[in-house]
């Protein structure tokens, strides 16, 4: 079977979404004390920002062409990512919140915040930008990197689940050691970066010819499981925050799998729920949307004082609502036509040729004829 020439990888953006809005409803969680027991359901969100690590490692490395520049992937990152930053961090500088940390100011502007082992600079300004820090680092590093996964990784799969073994380890004996490294393990770019190279191994491994045999509802389940043990582990064990790491990392195979699948599905042109308009609409946004949010939530939090549960839910639904329609409105007059600017008029992002997904990388329409071999049934063209 092949895949059809115009196969876009849009379940993928709609998984986007799907992240964010489980950070969003995480944050939300913290500040509504009358969700109770049903909050607690939110607990590990913060497992979103894995998804996106892996996500991003995985459609980079896919979308990774033979004509492909370092100077103009660093246009494209700094493009995507930089301008929106630039905007909330001179958004935290008005006087309607705390008073911003100024010596991190320089720090924030360079996107090298998330190094500090302090975690008031990490999160210092725009306080989920300490993962576009990562990112920063993700990207600085990923031109050669993709090289030498190419050159000399002949076994992708097994040395992915080698480094997140490793990571593991690492990991304990360094919390070990210091239990407050703990926490800034869970904001440190170089210790994230397995979560980033876990996705590129994936996707060199689709690029060769491996093919995931997991239906997609069943890699649905895989993450759902993984992530109730997220929840349950830590009320086993006794919840510390400096642990959050390693609960991170238990999400990895998970979503490695949910991604390659969801990938897969896109690629063969068989239906998937996460192909519809709306929902990849939703995954256009959802930078938008994890920036904006904590923004957002500090002016709409009288409405999650209601003690009651019916109450609590009605106000996160307005929040959400609220975050949604600032998202659309930024992505429209701020994230597009800024990025479109800084790529420049020559480097068109969305054409007959390419198509926009998850992290904003063109992933060209062309499938690679190693990755179409699969049993799911191919979606109808009428």
């Amino acid at each position: 079977m092949t895949a059809s020439p115009g196969a876009h990888l849009r379940s993928l953006t709609g998984l986007r979404f799907a992240a964010a809005l489980l950070v969003v409803v995480f944050h939300l969680s913290l500040v509504a004390p009358g969700l109770g027991q049903l909050g607690r359901l939110a607990a590990a969100g913060y497992v979103g920002v894995t998804f996106f690590f892996v996500l991003s490692g995985f459609v980079l490395t896919y979308s990774w062409g033979g004509d492909a520049t370092a100077p103009r992937f660093y246009r494209r990152r700094f493009a995507r990512i930089y301008p929106v930053h630039v905007l909330f961090v001179a958004l935290a500088m008005l006087p309607w919140g705390a008073r911003p940390n100024w010596g991190a100011l320089p720090a924030n502007l360079a996107l090298l915040q998330a190094w500090s082992p302090d975690d008031a600079v990490a999160r210092s300004f725009s306080g989920v930008s300490w993962s576009l820090s990562c990112e920063f680092f993700f990207y600085a590093t990923f031109p050669i990197l993709v090289r030498v996964f190419w050159r000399w990784v002949r076994r992708p799969l097994v040395v992915g689940a080698a480094t997140v073994a490793l990571a593991f380890a690492v990991g304990v004996a360094m919390q070990l050691h210091d239990p407050e490294w703990g926490a800034w393990l869970f904001h440190l770019p170089a210790f994230r970066m397995v979560e980033f190279v876990a996705g590129s191994l994936a996707a060199l491994a689709m690029t060769r010819g491996w093919v995931p045999r997991l239906r997609l509802r069943w890699a649905g389940v895989f993450v759902v499981v993984s992530y109730l043990s997220v929840l349950v582990i830590p009320v086993a064990i006794g919840y510390r925050f400096e642990d959050r790491w390693a609960l991170s990392l238990a999400m990895v195979p998970s979503l490695v799998m949910l991604i390659a699948v969801c990938a897969h599905v896109d690629l063969v042109g068989a239906p998937s729920p996460l192909q519809g308009r709306t929902v990849v609409s939703l995954g256009q946004w959802s930078f938008c949307i994890y920036m904006a949010h904590p923004l957002v939530l500090g002016f709409t939090q009288p409405l999650l004082a209601s003690a009651g549960v019916f109450g609590s839910l009605l106000g996160c639904a307005l929040v959400v609502l609220a975050v949604v329609g600032v998202s659309f409105v930024l992505h429209v007059a701020v994230e597009r036509p800024l990025e479109r600017r800084l790529r420049g008029a020559g480097d068109v992002r969305a054409s007959g040729a390419v198509d926009t997904v998850s992290d904003g990388v063109p992933v060209p329409l062309v499938t690679r004829p190693s990755v179409i071999a699969t049993s799911y049934p191919r979606r109808s063209s009428t």
